[in-house]
């Protein structure tokens, strides 16, 4: 069996500096059990509780937990929630650039 190559998700760059773009994400803490869904996840930490309990979440003495950071495959931040630029910075430089252009 050939073992085919895993395509890559494409990742938005900001139009001005091609950086990638911050990803939306959802961050989840002090889980008892590990994520089973079908979100991407990444950043995943497993901690064996030592020394503490949390009894609000029936956490108690050598139970693990897990915190996990979670994306669906698509959401990014936009500046100002349309825009491809990293930042402020990032849609100066473009709109001066821009304006030059046009003057010629």
């Amino acid at each position: 069996m050939l073992n085919k190559p895993k395509e890559t998700m494409k990742k938005l760059k900001c139009i001005s500096c091609n950086k990638t773009l911050r990803r939306v994400t959802q961050d989840i803490r002090n889980q008892k059990e590990s994520y089973k869904g079908n979100l991407i996840c990444y950043m995943k930490k497993k901690i064996i509780v030592d020394g503490f309990s949390i009894p609000s979440l029936n956490i108690k003495q050598g139970d693990t937990i897990y915190s996990y950071r979670l994306w669906d495959g698509e959401s990014y931040h936009y500046y100002l929630g349309k825009y491809r630029f990293c930042g402020v910075n990032c849609a100066a430089k473009y709109g001066i650039k821009q304006l030059n252009q046009r003057k010629l």
